[in-house]
């Protein structure tokens, strides 16, 4: 989940720790999942979640987690200790419920750890977290479990239970389970260490919020009021800019000070540092050393071995040939942000990266005549997430309606996704506003994997909007209406892209095949492909009010269409920089490694903007650990999406048949096809870049 800052230093839309990386890259990629009971009277599935959320003292989450690791020690014994015949189906399916059984257990823990308005609920749920994945890992190197496996005759069996069953056998063995007993010690405590590096590196920018202080109001000139009437002060009465995205975001696209742009800027690059570096440094280095006992020249060369792009060297061409396409949009791109800096500077030589969302804003203003200030009104909070609920259920013949149930926070919301039959697909909630201690980006995390006549599959958006306070004046109207970005409300329907996959998708025999299981450099597609829809007037006409209930004019946004080009070349380059710098760091030799250095050589071959002296961007890079080597994934998984929408923009953004075509070939299989198969049969022949260059070279 990802453009630019609005997503690209957003977070991952994929949690997954390391040392879940063999198996649980088959069972899901959004893992975070619950201890909620089923009902399956009528045989219908229901999801009930009161017992989930009341955890609200952290003994209790540790004596919980410790009650649940315990049974899934004994399952797990008992798996390995099966005598039984295995040739036939039962073991695969007990299996199976395992894994199920351990993603729900884990996935309360890493919900609360990033969630949890409680530090030390947070907290316990981090060492959950920990023991959970400990006995993850012994199933991965479990050799019973493995010979068992390979026991099992599935050629009899259907398509999708013979590609489970293949998919477990290379999984294990990219754990290391063949490995002798000393190797796959080692295997399992560098698995281990990743994990708990990882989670500290994760925590460390989650719990660094920076600030700068202004002194006057004149050095709030070009913010918008709202903003303003909504920023905190110190004891001083000085306004604090803080790192947190509805703070700083704004503030870099509007503020008309350079100086303090640029000194937040500086204090955002710097989330994570000093601390981060070594722990980077770690987590680099353990995975090195995990690839080479596993076999492999590098870290990265294992990642992409399972994903679309299949090796390193297809990453780096990849990386190497949009950047060149970029090149010529870039150019141009950075000229006019350069002569609109010199009006202001004339002896300005060079555009600054904390200048260039200020910097594209005029340009769209002077030149396109389409001012961002402007159509935030029309972006209520509440308007939009009505607007995207309403789109969905257009889109994928579907509704969405209020679900009952507990939350971990007064602020979550929470919503039952139904087919229009009433059918329930799923449920899920929206934590979408920002407050002390929570996951700072925007992400969609798959609560529950379903799993067919097993669970229902959950999922929750957690992300950083305004509109937390909804309150009335004496005359109905809502006091702070929490205006949002347009980026913002794309940032929204990318996420909530993710959200669809998941629920449509959740719906397989096996929970390694079920929801968003494809490929890694997949699974952005689905949602880059959503967000054409907030570009789109019949789209936006439904949901995009003012105070005074006035609909957004279609003149503005054309005037949005028409500046959208600007800034394209300048975007796709530093996505490049960010995916090259990604791919490097895990195809590096860590004895040698210099992150800085690299980070530096690397801005300068693909970023069209200077690395800023005394800043450590990789410090809060969070990428660098969810995604290690794949960060080229937005990138592709955008070549892929632009594709995909061409079908759309062919026949009508609206049109019944296509969605329902999308739904049923991409969405619905969940991962029971390889993604490039999925395409094909949506598209009707193999994907290509045909439309992404021709979106790319559009005026």
């Amino acid at each position: 989940m990802l453009q630019q800052s609005k997503r690209v230093l957003l977070s991952p839309s994929l949690l997954l720790p390391t040392s879940l990386l063999p198996i649980f890259l088959l069972l899901t990629f959004l893992l975070l999942g619950s201890c909620q009971s089923i009902n399956h009277s009528d045989n219908k599935q229901s999801f009930n979640s009161d017992n989930l959320f009341d955890s609200q003292n952290a003994d209790i989450l540790s004596l919980r987690c410790s009650e649940a690791t315990t049974k899934l020690q004994e399952q797990l014994s008992v798996l390995e200790s099966n005598l039984s015949d295995v040739s036939d189906l039962s073991f695969l399916t007990d299996l199976d419920n395992f894994y199920i059984q351990l993603e729900n257990h884990y996935s309360v823990a890493q919900l609360y750890s990033n969630t949890h308005p409680n530090a030390d609920i947070r907290s316990s749920a981090s060492s959950c977290q920990k023991s959970v994945e400990s006995i993850l890992t012994d199933a991965n190197l479990s050799q019973a479990i493995y010979q068992q496996l390979q026991q099992i005759d599935s050629s009899n069996s259907d398509a999708i239970t013979q590609r489970y069953h293949k998919k477990l056998l290379i999984n294990f063995t990219r754990s290391g389970v063949d490995k002798d007993q000393l190797l796959r010690d080692t295997l399992r405590q560098l698995q281990i260490d990743i994990a708990d590096l990882g989670q500290q590196f994760s925590k460390n920018i989650r719990e660094d919020v920076r600030h700068i202080t202004v002194d006057s109001i004149d050095e709030l000139k070009g913010l918008p009021q709202d903003y303003i009437d909504g920023l905190s002060k110190n004891a001083e009465g000085q306004w604090l800019i803080t790192t947190d995205y509805p703070s700083i975001f704004p503030f870099l696209r509007y503020a008309h000070n350079d100086k303090n742009r640029l000194a937040i800027y500086k204090q955002f690059l710097d989330r994570g540092y000093p601390d981060n570096e070594a722990l980077l440094k770690q987590i680099i280095s353990k995975r090195d050393q995990l690839a080479k006992h596993l076999g492999y020249d590098t870290y990265a060369e294992y990642v992409t071995e399972v994903a679309m792009i299949a090796t390193p060297s297809n990453a780096s061409t990849f990386i190497d040939r949009i950047a060149t396409l970029a090149k010529p949009r870039s150019d141009r791109d950075y000229k006019q942000l350069l002569a609109q800096l010199q009006t202001i500077d004339p002896q300005a030589e060079k555009v600054g990266n904390w200048q260039k969302a200020f910097l594209e804003e005029q340009v769209k203003k002077e030149q396109y005549q389409y001012d961002a200030k402007a159509i935030r009104e029309y972006f209520a909070y509440d308007d939009v997430k009505q607007g995207i609920f309403e789109l969905a259920g257009q889109l994928f013949d579907v509704e969405i309606i209020p679900w009952q149930t507990s939350t971990w926070h007064p602020a979550v919301s929470t919503h039952e996704l139904r087919k229009k039959t009433g059918e329930t697909l799923g449920y899920f909630y929206l934590d979408m506003h920002p407050r002390d201690g929570k996951y700072k980006h925007a992400a969609h995390f798959g609560i529950k994997t379903g799993v067919l006549d097993k669970q229902l599959p959950v999922s929750a958006l957690i992300c950083n909007f305004p509109g937390e306070d909804q309150q009335l004046d004496s005359t109905g109207h809502r006091l702070n209406r929490g205006l949002m970005e347009h980026n913002q409300v794309e940032t929204f329907l990318h996420e909530f892209g993710h959200l669809m996959h998941s629920l449509i998708g959740g719906h397989q025999e096996w929970s390694g095949l079920s929801g968003i299981a494809t490929e890694r450099d997949f699974v952005e597609a689905p949602s880059q492909l959503l967000e054409e829809w907030v570009w789109n007037y019949d789209t936006l006409k439904t949901f995009a009010v003012n105070a005074n209930g006035e609909t957004i004019p279609k003149a503005m946004v054309d005037k949005m269409l028409r500046a959208r080009g600007f800034g394209k070349g300048t975007h796709i380059r530093n996505q490049m920089f960010y995916a090259a710098l990604s791919l490097d760091y895990y195809s590096s030799s860590p004895e040698t490694l210099d992150l800085n250095e690299t980070l530096i050589r690397l801005q300068q071959a693909y970023s069209p903007f200077d690395y800023i002296n005394d800043t450590h961007f990789y410090a809060n890079f969070g990428h660098l650990y969810g995604y290690s080597a794949r960060y080229y994934t937005y990138m592709w998984s955008l070549v892929i999406a632009a594709d995909l929408f061409s079908e759309f923009e062919r026949d009508g953004l609206l049109n019944s048949d296509v969605a329902a075509r999308y739904r049923d070939k991409v969405l619905a299989p969940g991962g029971s096809k390889d993604a490039a198969d999925l395409v094909a049969d949506f598209l009707g022949r193999p994907f290509n870049y045909d439309a992404f260059i021709e979106q790319l070279n559009a005026e």
